[in-house]
């Protein structure tokens, strides 16, 4: 099966898929090879109506990754054309971005490390106090694979307190993993030190953290979103951390990306801004890739796909 690769992916990725496809990556493309395309494996690259209507036999769009807002979902089922992703393969690497995150804030890692940069008169200076994650609590939002990863870890190693919001789980699930589910966001939000927002982004999620939301948290606690941007309204954040109404915040994904240098938030302290690094692993890449080429040889062989999203 024609296969174009429209982004780059790991070596290791590309030669399993030059092993099992017929391959064309992305650094021998241009978009006069498009209508060759039977199927295509993307990470962040835009497959538009427009995009798609140049593959009239696309078959398959396997992402490489697990959000797929850069697909065009609704045309792609009118067309008929599969469309899968990889769910598992970079959860682990999210989940560590979010405890390492959370770490740096707490233990204001970044600014002390940009202070020391700049000269420093003396150790230890009262500015950089941070504080401890042992026994606090931790608030997840949404309780996926990532959310419950994240709280399972920090349980264990932090023997934190896990608080979970998610409309879509029950009560037996957050008890399996000793986590204590809350009715509303209102009360994670006033009683976790630690917030972690794992949730795609909807209707119903986007400014999901917004004036009202930040004003319920602790003055000492700590924002963090690997998720997607637009679920927190980045200026009431930029806002409630000017005026030191939280301790510090933490984000991965930003409203528009790649971010710009001259974002608001950047020239805060207590923020710690990073460009959509989550899966950024070796070893999720390796993943990533290996489970998106999987996907092809499924429908080549006539089976199941694994992650099938439309």
């Amino acid at each position: 099966m024609k296969t174009l690769i429209l982004d780059p992916i790991d070596s290791e990725a590309l030669e399993y898929a030059k092993e099992r496809l017929d391959v064309v990556d992305w650094t021998a493309l241009d978009s006069k090879n498009y209508s060759i395309a039977e199927a295509v494996i993307v990470r962040t690259f835009k497959m538009t109506r427009e995009k798609i209507d140049q593959m009239p036999n696309l078959k398959i769009i396997a992402k490489h990754g697990v959000g797929v807002d850069n697909i065009d979902l609704d045309y792609a089922k009118s067309r008929g054309i599969l469309v899968t992703n990889t769910p598992h393969a970079n959860m682990n690497s999210v989940a560590e971005l979010v405890i390492a995150l959370a770490l740096n804030c707490a233990r204001k890692v970044s600014y002390a490390h940009s202070k020391v940069k700049g000269g420093v008169e003396k150790n230890s200076p009262f500015e950089l106090a941070g504080f401890e994650m042992q026994g606090k609590t931790v608030g997840l939002i949404g309780l996926g694979r990532i959310g419950t990863l994240v709280g399972s870890k920090l349980k264990a190693a932090f023997d934190t307190d896990v608080l979970v919001y998610d409309p879509f789980t029950n009560e037996s699930i957050c008890k399996k993993e000793g986590f204590r589910k809350c009715e509303d966001l209102d009360q994670l939000l006033k009683e976790s030190d630690i917030v972690s927002i794992s949730v795609p982004l909807t209707k119903d999620t986007e400014n999901l953290i917004s004036a009202r939301e930040l004003s319920l948290m602790k003055k000492n606690a700590i924002l963090i979103n690997t998720s997607r941007g637009k679920i927190i309204n980045e200026m009431d954040l930029y806002y409630a951390l000017k005026q030191n109404k939280l301790f510090g915040a933490a984000i991965d994904a930003f409203a528009e990306e790649p971010v710009s240098k001259d974002h608001p938030l950047l020239k805060c302290n207590n923020f710690i801004g990073t460009p959509h690094n989550g899966a950024n692993t070796k070893d999720a890449l390796i993943r990533m890739g290996i489970e998106a080429v999987d996907e092809i040889v499924r429908l080549i062989n006539n089976e199941k796909a694994s992650s099938k999203i439309v």
